[in-house]
């Protein structure tokens, strides 16, 4: 389930189907495909526990260097940059946004449970979402510690 938030594939039927069809489904659930409903029961049973682990996941695959965040330049440019006012954070606003980037991951979480009744909207890359809000909170859990 975590491999397939952090592909885009969120409902339980695309998982099932993906165990079929993607190598790297087929070998993480060990050459025995799963069918949907048992997925879609474990989610529901355990959706508390899962979200707690996904943030940890993220955490543990960028550790080992197999996700990367965070912005690439291709033409070598070098940009000076200065600290700003408008760039500083209060330890308030630190936990209010802390609060919003919480709250748009179990938004995330929600359109999950929505993509098994339905599609997910045109242009919404749920594992993109995913990856930038987490960049977000470690940047703001950095900028917590300091």
């Amino acid at each position: 389930m975590f491999y397939g938030y952090a592909t885009g594939t969120l409902s339980s039927r695309k998982i099932e189907r993906a165990t079929y069809e993607s190598m790297p489904f087929h070998f993480l659930a060990g050459g025995l495909p799963p069918d949907h409903d048992p997925i879609a029961n474990f989610r529901k049973t355990f959706l508390p526990a899962l979200k707690d682990l996904f943030v940890p996941i993220l955490f543990y695959a960028q550790e080992l260097g197999v996700l990367t965040l965070g912005h690439i330049s291709l033409d070598g440019t070098t940009i000076h940059a200065d600290a700003s006012k408008s760039r500083a954070i209060s330890d308030k606003r630190l936990l209010e946004l802390d609060s919003q980037r919480r709250t748009e991951v179990d938004t995330l979480f929600a359109r999950t449970e929505q993509a098994e009744q339905t599609e997910i909207p045109e242009g919404l890359v749920i594992a993109d979402a995913i990856a930038f809000r987490h960049e977000r909170l470690v940047t703001l859990a950095k900028a917590n510690a300091v």
